[in-house]
């Protein structure tokens, strides 16, 4: 068998280190794949789709997302109206898609683009405004959309100053070329105005960045309930606590309520640093964490002692929950040391249970890991029961105050973007950029003056187009002599 002549040295080597950079994304690639209209759509679609899931479905509480028993805790109190979909939802992580890292990706890489977009478009403007083609050639002023000529008498220097002059009375900037012995305008108005449109684009990336600041070190706990005189932690390493010191509350004649507050002392670090009447629209704040009056109902006092006479649980208990009988209100307290979890029952308001005689109410022991209560025992106010080796006391009935608690650090982010839009948009479809070209010959007897434009995007030029060509035309006539007016930089 014969044998061909050896590969050149280095030739293996070198065709795996091009194939190598063959396969690596090219700057231009990666830029195009940024400013792809297609792709952004796509991803448009996406962030649409998710939200659309993150509003539509129940979304776990920032404090579960991160204790897997906690978490778990909450898919059972939600697996009823989800039913076997629950699973599924969960593992495709719509349970918690605005802190999702797949939501976050596509946020960064539709403000990447955007940037991407605007500093290439900003570019062109700014030559746009700040350097203008100067001299147009004779066929432009001959097949313009918008298009005029104009005969004076008047030499072409006279010209020129009455033609200046009726385009400052509009408001537009004039600038001048010499063309051999033509003279060319260049006149502007809001020339500025095409960077509101970069200010919208940049604006949809401030709302963005604000999105990610909320989703990333923000949070929002709806449902938390605070029996009256009690203190619970608000958690999300914010050292903060905050208790519920007086609830009051007045009602219409007809039965509706018209006003509810409740009197809140915030603390950090055990030490109370403000407090407040928290209304409903009127929120009591503190170190960016917002605390925001959101409903209220009953709750009772409870205490609990072991044999030796130990306090293990003394406050309230919120019955903040609806029995499956729609009549009776549910509260719970655990026991964590005697492996005990309580639930307290008693009689919505305006309902009766023959079980709850009034002034009293029903617990229900069950030992950790049992389905059955260990017992349903119903507790007069001030009588003792033993239970498990434990002695329950129904102390008194309370109120409980239900808040939403709130930190958004991306809200004022948000803002500014949102303000950022308005005045982008405004500028652009209130302030549109009018550029119109105009050039002075000499002829016999006098000038020609030829007024020339691009416009098709806005239906309403044509007719500023006419308007102006009568002034100039009355301008270079002699008809109006006035001259001067504002000067759009």
């Amino acid at each position: 068998m014969s044998v061909g002549a050896p590969a050149e040295p280095g030739l293996h080597r070198h065709s795996a280190a091009a194939i190598r950079r063959r396969s690596r994304p090219h700057p231009g690639w990666i830029v195009r794949q940024l400013t792809s209209m297609r792709v952004a759509l796509i991803m448009l679609c996406v962030l649409g789709l998710m939200t659309l899931a993150g509003t539509l479905l129940s979304q776990a509480p920032a404090t579960v997302t991160g204790n897997s028993a906690a978490y778990t805790e909450w898919l059972s109190m939600v697996r009823p109206k989800y039913g076997g979909w629950t699973d599924i939802l969960s593992a495709l992580g719509l349970f918690s898609v605005f802190s999702s890292i797949f939501f976050k990706a596509v946020l960064v890489y539709l403000s990447v683009s955007v940037l991407t977009c605007s500093l290439r478009r900003f570019s062109g403007l700014w030559r746009t405004a700040t350097q203008p083609k100067m001299i147009m050639t004779a066929a432009f002023f001959e097949k313009a959309p918008h298009r005029a000529s104009i005969a004076s008498e008047k030499d072409p220097s006279a010209a020129l100053a009455a033609l200046s002059a009726a385009f400052r009375k509009d408001h537009f900037r004039v600038a001048t070329a010499n063309d051999g012995d033509d003279i060319q305008i260049c006149a502007d108005r809001f020339r500025w105005a095409p960077f509101g449109r970069v200010a919208a684009h940049v604006a949809f990336v401030v709302i963005l960045i604000g999105a990610v600041a909320t989703a990333t070190g923000g949070f929002r706990d709806e449902s938390v309930v605070i029996p009256i005189g009690n203190k619970v932690e608000v958690g999300h390493g914010t050292n903060l606590a905050v208790e519920a010191k007086s609830f009051t509350d007045s009602y219409y004649p007809s039965g509706p309520p018209r006003e509810y507050s409740s009197r809140l002392a915030i603390y950090k670090g055990g030490r109370e640093v403000t407090a407040g009447t928290d209304r409903v629209n009127h929120p009591v704040r503190y170190d960016g964490v917002t605390f925001y009056q959101s409903f209220f109902g009953p709750a009772v006092e409870m205490q609990a002692t072991a044999g030796n006479g130990r306090v293990l649980f003394k406050q309230g208990v919120a019955l903040a929950f609806v029995a499956q009988n729609q009549k009776d209100r549910v509260g719970r307290f655990l026991l964590p040391q005697q492996g005990l979890t309580v639930f307290v029952v008693s009689p919505a308001s305006g309902e009766t249970d023959p079980s709850i005689p009034p002034g009293s109410t029903q617990l229900e022991v069950y030992q950790a890991g049992k389905q059955t209560p260990v017992a349903i025992e119903t507790l007069s106010q001030g009588k003792p029961t033993t239970i498990a080796g434990v002695n329950f006391k129904f102390v008194r009935e309370r109120e409980f105050t239900g808040l939403i608690v709130a930190h958004d650090p991306g809200a004022t982010i948000v803002w500014i973007g949102s303000a950022l839009l308005v005045i982008g948009l405004f500028t652009v479809f209130y302030f549109p950029h009018r550029r119109i070209r105009a050039v002075v010959r000499r002829r016999a007897g006098g000038s020609e003056i030829g007024v020339a434009a691009i416009e098709r995007r806005n239906a309403m030029f044509a007719d500023h187009f006419e308007h102006l060509v009568e002034d100039i035309r009355r301008a270079v006539s002699g008809a109006d002599t006035e001259k001067g007016g504002t000067v759009d930089a």
